[in-house]
């Protein structure tokens, strides 16, 4: 287990038990925590920055914050841009970590070794035995995926653009179809968990690939979604969270048939950075 510290905001400093005892007299084993609280100390809650700190250099600030049985400290993590050279070139390497990865997973799940499937690639289309298609199209939307992702932190004029780029966001829709008109019809949809550095929700939008309708941030009333109808064709619901500004997808989900709605997850997952 680790050491409990506390911090003393008059000193700006942490101290372990053995210098609470040595410097100030007190033995935090016996001692209660409000008295530890009376002198000025707090223990340490551990906290770290929830951004990437490939993209972002972290400032932190003391905070005094209630704790079981009286108060602790936690630092309060800011975001602080790179320098916009060096995050393109932390983006890039992100970027490319992250298709090599999905490729990876792609190989595993189908069962066929890296190897083969570009010995089969390499082979004329017509002559190209059609079991490995699939997985060839998958490899090749991966591809084309980061080819899109580094020209677009190419020209990224800020390190929020490489951050959405690279760190898409996650979190919750609440939806479903047949609530409106029937199963065709998205039901009015909204986010119930949004988590993201550099996005905000009013800057996303829905699309439906199968008909090329797009769906605004608000349509149907403040922060809400609502297709006005139908708009899917039977047998394809898959919905796309898009950036509205670039039209980057976020992620995508397939609606559910819930004329009541229900939450959906997206994205990821934040991870450790």
């Amino acid at each position: 287990m680790d050491e409990q510290y506390y911090y003393s905001p008059s000193t700006g400093q942490t101290y372990s038990p053995y210098q609470m005892l040595a410097l100030f007299g007190i033995d935090v084993s016996t001692w209660s925590l409000p008295i530890i609280n009376l002198k000025g100390f707090y223990p340490v809650v551990a906290t770290s920055p929830d951004f990437d700190v490939r993209l972002y250099n972290p400032t932190s600030v003391w905070d005094i914050v209630p704790v079981t049985g009286g108060e602790g400290a936690e630092l309060t993590w800011t975001a602080v841009p790179k320098p916009l050279p060096e995050a393109k070139a932390n983006g890039s390497a992100e970027a490319k970590a992250t298709a090599n990865a999905e490729l990876d997973r792609s190989v595993c799940d189908c069962g066929y070794s890296t190897d083969l499937l570009t010995a089969v690639s390499s082979q004329d289309p017509v002559d190209r035995p059609a079991r490995f298609q699939a997985e060839l199209d998958e490899m090749i939307a991966i591809s084309n995926q980061l080819a899109s992702d580094l020209t677009a932190i190419d020209t990224a004029t800020s390190v929020d653009e490489i951050n959405n780029i690279v760190n898409k966001p996650t979190g919750i829709l609440f939806t479903g179809r047949g609530g409106g008109l029937g199963p065709q019809d998205l039901n009015v949809s909204y986010y119930t968990e949004f988590n993201s550095v550099s996005m905000t929700e009013a800057e996303t939008e829905l699309f439906v690939p199968g008909t090329s309708t797009v769906i605004a941030y608000g349509s149907g009333g403040a922060g809400k979604f609502d297709s006005f109808g139908d708009c899917f064709n039977p047998g394809d619901y898959l919905l796309q969270i898009r950036e509205t500004a670039t039209s980057m997808v976020i992620a995508e989900i397939v609606v559910p048939l819930n004329a009541a709605g229900e939450n959906v997850a997206f994205g990821h997952g934040s991870g450790a950075y």
